[in-house]
């Protein structure tokens, strides 16, 4: 009998290929949609959108944190960072834990239906000890894992999904140690009250400034502040006034007159054109169209170095810049990583010692 001719390909490459095309057409269109970038000139109708469907806001937010998660794409922590700026900080975590433990769930059944079969075969007698060791304290090695930020979220579903541990267990260990470093980022997301600030961190936040009343009037035509004469005559005159009245006004500093100030500086000091160094309006020593990308960059390093200039012209008033995540967050994630070992050397250690035999006491005839 003819032997039955193997298809050329086989079920599991036609599914890949076509999540790889689905994959890429997904970022063809929609990527640029999902930048920072894009998404701070679209604040207002963000908010707009939120405020006339809120249910489906969830709905949406859910499926785009589970697809990017789930598919390992770039971008999950400027979601998680976006998500807390526009839900605030308890919604935020709870859609952020749920989401992504679901997403890193996709992950790991797609690489666990792809992948661990062929790698099991392939190299099972190598991994052999590791499968038994994975048996015995998988859920360790997971949470473990999770606490430890060095390690990228994608490659421990991936590697994940190509052992024995159980879904049940997977599932239920990373809704668990990945909620630490979801409340840290959501935190730092909260607390951003524009997505400008995610998008271009050089800019100044209302938090920055010390004395804003002070400040103000160092801003004033009198001031014998170089940097503060030039940014002054950069703003319109409508916004001197602004200034004026806001500096010798009395009482206490609102919110809404705070938010105006700092965006008032962020207008100008982000413009390419402008410079508090040296007041060039030229692009590299010549006057020039630059492309939308490379002018997005040269705004930000504008951005940077003006704002470092203002905070050495008014140290008393505007706050050095600090990051979102900052190194002392980094070293605390490592060293939340380096605990469940140390408790675990611990135990061990505790019960080998209660297992010793004890030493036998000599008795001396009588």
């Amino acid at each position: 009998m003819p032997q039955k001719q193997q298809p050329l390909f086989g079920k599991k490459t036609l599914v890949l290929g076509g999540l790889l095309l689905a994959v890429g057409a997904m970022v063809t269109l929609i990527g640029d949609r999902l930048s920072l970038d894009y998404l701070a000139q679209q604040e207002q109708v963000l908010r707009q959108f939120q405020l006339e469907y809120p249910g489906l806001v969830y709905v949406l937010a859910v499926f785009v944190y589970v697809a990017v998660t789930g598919l390992s794409l770039p971008g999950a922590t400027a979601l998680s960072l976006l998500y807390a700026w526009f839900f605030g900080f308890l919604p935020a975590v709870v859609l952020v834990s749920f989401a992504s433990t679901a997403g890193a769930t996709v992950a790991f059944l797609l690489s666990r239906y792809f992948f661990r079969d062929a790698i099991q075969t392939r190299f099972g007698g190598q991994l052999k000890s590791f499968n038994q060791a994975l048996e015995r304290e998988g859920a360790f090695y997971l949470f473990t894992l999770r606490l430890i930020p060095a390690v990228p979220f994608f490659v421990i579903n991936a590697v994940m999904g190509l052992t024995n541990i159980p879904t049940r267990t997977f599932w239920w260990v990373s809704q668990v140690g990945i909620l630490a470093g979801t409340c840290v980022y959501v935190y730092a997301g909260a607390s951003i009250p524009r997505i400008e600030q995610l998008a271009d961190p050089s800019q100044l936040r209302t938090q920055d400034i010390v004395e804003p009343r002070q400040f103000a009037k160092l801003l004033d035509q009198d001031s014998t502040n170089p940097a503060g004469l030039k940014l002054r005559s950069n703003l319109t005159e409508q916004d001197r006034n602004w200034l004026d009245a806001f500096s010798d006004s009395s009482g206490d500093v609102t919110e809404e007159q705070l938010n105006e100030l700092v965006a008032m500086i962020n207008l100008v000091i982000k413009r390419p054109s402008f410079s508090l160094e040296n007041g060039s309006t030229q692009v590299n020593g010549e006057d020039k169209k630059v492309p939308a990308l490379e002018s997005r960059e040269m705004e930000r390093q504008v951005t940077k170095a003006n704002r470092e200039l203002l905070v050495k012209a008014f140290p008393r008033h505007i706050q050095s810049v600090r990051p979102i995540i900052s190194p002392q967050l980094l070293v605390a994630f490592c060293l939340l990583g380096i605990f469940p070992i140390a408790a675990k050397r611990t135990m061990q250690w505790i019960r080998a010692k209660k297992h010793e035999p004890e030493d036998h006491v000599a008795t001396h005839p009588a």
